[in-house]
């Protein structure tokens, strides 16, 4: 099981991949990630389990490294979706396959409006700690963070 973090709509959200191969240095000893910092340097790739996690009908999984640049592709790419529906949902989450009563997850929701939203809310919900708040009798509960933007 891992984090993920996905974009979700009721309208088709289109894949996305960097313009070209850029390096990627990934140091064990001191737990840092350093792929040059391109602003296009993301992925969004199709999120067929979105339907596990919320009612909307289509997904893409964000992998990335949170910069600014990015995180201002995001909010253009939201802005772009919410054309064609009326809110996106941004997610982070630890895929589950299944959960029972006990250890299923605690949800945070937010909701705002497109033009609230900021990178800061962009880079709140990828550093989220999934495991930060369990619940006192169920200590095993991750939280999950849901950021809904309307139009």
């Amino acid at each position: 099981m891992s984090v993920c973090t996905f974009l979700a709509a009721d309208c088709p959200l289109a894949a996305w991949e960097p313009s070209q191969d850029y390096p990627l240095e990934i140091n064990l000893d001191d737990g840092t990630i350093e792929d040059g910092g391109a602003d296009d340097n993301y992925f969004l790739q199709p999120f067929e389990e979105v339907q596990d996690y919320t009612d909307k009908q289509n997904g893409v999984s964000l992998e990335w490294n949170y910069t600014e640049g990015r995180a201002k592709q995001i909010v253009a790419y939201i802005k772009n979706a919410l054309r064609n529906t009326a809110s996106v949902e941004l997610w982070h989450v630890w895929l589950m396959d299944y959960y029972e009563f006990e250890d299923r997850p605690f949800m945070h929701r937010q909701t705002i409006s497109i033009d609230e939203l900021t990178v800061n809310h962009i880079r709140e919900i990828d550093d989220a700690e999934i495991w930060n708040r369990p619940d006192k009798q169920y200590p095993s509960r991750p939280s999950f963070y849901c950021l809904e933007i309307n139009r």
